[in-house]
């Protein structure tokens, strides 16, 4: 009779000490180090002659917008805050233009600080893909 509590006993531990460690692997996840990255620079006119009037780019989960091209001047700059520390992230640029034609400029690399201290990288200038 004993040996049959001390099974059923185990038996009902068993799940919910497993339960645990998945919630706590799925918390160190989602508490992975993560840092701002601004990136910015220029973008070059559309090949219709128009000007570029909207920069977005998509870098893992995060999408950011900068609409303040049109009538001032071709420089952008957005901010993403979850970018691995130490880690890569590819971003993919999109330029809309005055005209609402599009172009997809070439993939830019964005690299997370190595500490918690917010970064700016280097400009990354936006043209249309060579024809």
């Amino acid at each position: 009779m004993l040996n049959r509590l001390a099974i059923l006993t185990i038996a009902a531990l068993l799940p919910l000490t497993g339960g645990a460690s998945i919630a706590a692997a799925s918390q160190a996840e989602a508490h992975a180090p993560l840092g701002q990255v601004t990136v910015s620079g220029t973008v070059a006119d559309c090949e219709s002659g128009s000007s570029p009037s909207e920069v977005t780019i998509t870098a893992g989960s995060e999408t950011k917008v900068d609409n303040s091209l049109s009538g001032n001047s071709n420089s952008y700059a957005v901010t993403f805050k979850k970018i691995p520390k130490s880690g890569t992230v590819t971003g993919k640029p999109t330029v809309t233009c005055e005209d609402d034609s599009q172009y997809a400029s070439k993939d830019i690399t964005i690299k997370g600080a190595p500490s918690s201290d917010p970064i700016k990288l280097k400009k990354q200038n936006l043209a249309p893909p060579p024809q």
